[in-house]
C-alpha cells in the first residue's frame, strides 16, 4: 500500500491510513489522500476470506463537491461493467477503475493535465 502511495507522492499532499485491519486472507481499509490540488479521496477496501471484494473511491473537490465516485455496489444492472460503476456530477456511467491503483492513475493524469 505504502509504495503505491510513493508511486503516485508528486501529485500526493498528505494521506491518512484511518483503518487498516488484516486477518488471515480477508483486511479492511480505509484512507484519506489530499492530493496537491487539495481535492481529495475517501477510499474504503474491503476484502473477505471468501474472495469477496467491496469498495468505494469517493473523490471530492477543495470544497467537497463530488468530481467522481467509483463503487461496487449492486445496483445500475444495466451498465456493461456491473456492479463496478462510475458517479459523475450529473450521471452513473460504467467504470473500468476497480483498484486504488487504477483510480489514482486516473486522478494522476488529470492533475498532471492540469496547471496547478
Amino acid at each position: 500500500m505504502l509504495d503505491l502511495l510513493d508511486k503516485y507522492s508528486e501529485i500526493i499532499k498528505e494521506y491518512h491510513i484511518t483503518t487498516y485491519e488484516n486477518i488471515t486472507t480477508s483486511y479492511r481499509l480505509k484512507l484519506n489522500i489530499t492530493f496537491i490540488d487539495d481535492s481529495r479521496l475517501f477510499a474504503k477496501e474491503y476484502f473477505f476470506q471468501n474472495d469477496e471484494r467491496k469498495y468505494s473511491y469517493h473523490w471530492t473537490s477543495f470544497s467537497g463537491e463530488l468530481i467522481f465516485r467509483w463503487d461496487n455496489a449492486p445496483h445500475w444492472e444495466n451498465l456493461k461493467t456491473f456492479p463496478h460503476h462510475k458517479h459523475t456530477p450529473i450521471d452513473i456511467i460504467e467504470s473500468r477503475e476497480t483498484t486504488l491503483e487504477e483510480v489514482l492513475k486516473l486522478i494522476n493524469k488529470i492533475l498532471s493535465s492540469k496547471k496547478i
